[in-house]
């Protein structure tokens, strides 16, 4: 794998906006693991980044947030599922958090997602 020499500087100014509402973290959080990310890449012996090291941070920023919203995505089908069913699911006294759980996890398998 080879990317461009990184270019030296300060990190990406004016980027991209994260702050869209239900994801669980922070457009802070996101730049952190996208920095962590990138000194895995630079430390690592066989990789030689040969592309713009602001370019790189941010299409793991952007991968990061595809993660997340598809992830929220899924999380709303799961609520409107259970907003649809909540009779039968109170009659049948199920448990909400499981039943959460399971069809999460049933959803994300059928969408080639991994949690």
């Amino acid at each position: 794998m080879i990317f461009a020499p990184p270019t030296s500087g300060s990190r990406r100014p004016g980027t991209a906006t994260f702050a869209e509402d239900g994801l669980r973290l922070s457009k802070h959080k996101i730049e952190y693991l996208s920095d962590k990310i990138l000194k895995m890449i630079q430390d690592h012996p066989q990789i030689h980044i040969l592309a713009n090291e602001d370019l790189l941070v941010r299409a793991v920023d952007d991968a990061i947030m595809e993660n997340m919203q598809a992830e929220d995505e899924i999380d709303a089908e799961v609520e409107g599922l259970i907003s649809q069913n909540v009779e039968e699911i109170r009659a049948m006294d199920m448990d909400v958090g499981a039943l959460r759980n399971k069809m999460k996890r049933e959803i994300a398998r059928k969408r080639n997602f991994t949690l």
